[in-house]
């Protein structure tokens, strides 16, 4: 069977990078790439497990169901069991489908190989899941994608490269890569759309999108080496589950500069898990406060039985947004490097319209809702906000 691709396609085809990342335009030809990657890696491997995430259900059903299973099914016959959402093949090798709104589910099977399918959409757990479960066989990763923003994408993949990583191979292209996508629809978008979206959507270069909640967050001022910090310590606590459980370390000094030192990031923690994880730390009993998500008193009561300083935070969602800004535009809010989930969260929490006043978007958000809440605490305590009541957006 003979394949046409276009140039850029042809540059990863060719590539025996143990990652390999596509960003292109949208219509560039990503996903048709990655169907015919994979069906290499399964000839090559007979009788081999194979892994292909979608960002969500729905758009598992809706763009990679139909492309995979009518080619796979045609060339290596087998059979498709819907309820397991598993392909098992004649030559013996299975193709398992996930999506990265669950990463949790995305656990349990070693691979030869892994395809996720629009990835700038996903968590970074997702990817970290695809490390993992390729990581037994030394298998190979397939990222195919379109850039949704400045994260772990970007840092993680994009820029590895540019430092020279051998591992990593990334390749970018436009739309109009793919010799049938129109021209003019190219030129439309480039006349009605923001200039960042029509760059990151149709152009495959990364831009940093309008209406992010913390625009005011700095790689080259607020994140810096992790260092010996003389101060107070506090934290703030999101609860979760299925989401992930947050909590975010900070040292106070003397010139009144919060740093975020350290972090607990977790999905599937009980109210047990967590504790056990903050007592865990070895600076524990120097924390003086836990400022928690209001919404739960009795996991606030039960983290007090067990000897932990907790108390209800302040909820005011925008008011505690614009207390971080302050502290960002004052540089007197600093992060370690090497804290990933709160970076991706920073680069990504936006508002649900381009107005500043309007609520931001609830999701990727909980590692910000801990810091939000910490800073909040602490700068309630300050004088200098005891008449300061408004919002510096």
């Amino acid at each position: 069977m003979k394949v046409k691709l276009h140039k850029y396609q042809t540059l990863a085809w060719k590539s025996n990078a143990k990652i390999i990342a596509l960003i292109a335009g949208t219509g560039g030809g990503k996903t048709f790439f990655g169907k015919y990657w994979l069906l290499r890696e399964i000839i090559n491997n007979p009788g081999e497990d194979f892994l292909v995430i979608s960002p969500t259900y729905n758009s598992f059903v809706r763009v990679i169901l139909p492309e995979v299973l009518g080619l796979y099914l045609t060339l290596l016959k087998g059979n498709y069991r819907a309820q397991e959402r598993i392909l098992y093949l004649k030559n013996g090798s299975r193709i398992f489908f996930g999506s990265a709104d669950n990463p949790l589910t995305l656990e349990g099977v070693h691979v030869k190989a892994a395809w996720l399918d629009e990835a700038g959409q996903m968590k970074r757990e997702a990817f970290e899941v695809a490390v993992r479960r390729t990581g037994l066989k030394n298998g190979r990763i397939l990222i195919t994608t379109t850039p949704y923003g400045l994260n772990w994408l970007k840092t993680d993949i994009y820029d590895r490269f540019l430092e020279g990583d051998p591992d990593i191979f990334v390749v970018q292209f436009p739309s109009t890569a793919n010799p049938s996508y129109p021209v003019e629809e190219v030129e439309r978008a480039k006349k009605t759309l923001p200039s960042w979206q029509f760059e990151m959507f149709y152009m495959g270069r990364f831009k940093r999108p309008e209406g992010l909640v913390y625009a005011d967050f700095d790689l080259k001022r607020h994140l810096v080496d992790p260092k010996e910090i003389e101060g107070r310590i506090f934290a703030g606590v999101d609860f979760g589950f299925n989401n992930p459980s947050a909590v975010v370390f900070v040292v106070l000094d003397d010139d009144d500069r919060l740093f975020v030192f350290d972090l607990i990031y977790e999905r599937g923690l009980t109210p047990n898990d967590l504790i056990n994880a903050i007592k865990a730390k070895d600076y524990f009993e120097k924390v003086e406060a836990f400022y928690c998500d209001p919404s739960e008193p009795g996991i606030i009561e039960q983290m007090r039985r067990e000897g932990i300083y907790a108390q209800a935070a302040e909820g005011r969602v925008l008011q505690g947004i614009s207390r971080v800004i302050q502290r960002l535009k004052t540089d007197r809010l600093f992060i370690f490097k090497g804290l990933k989930p709160i970076l991706d969260e920073i680069e990504t929490y936006r508002f649900k319209t381009l107005g500043q006043k309007d609520e931001p978007v609830k999701e990727n958000d909980h590692a910000l809702d801990a810091l939000r809440y910490v800073v909040m605490g602490i700068d309630e305590k300050s004088s200098i906000f005891a008449w300061l009541d408004k919002d510096v957006l």
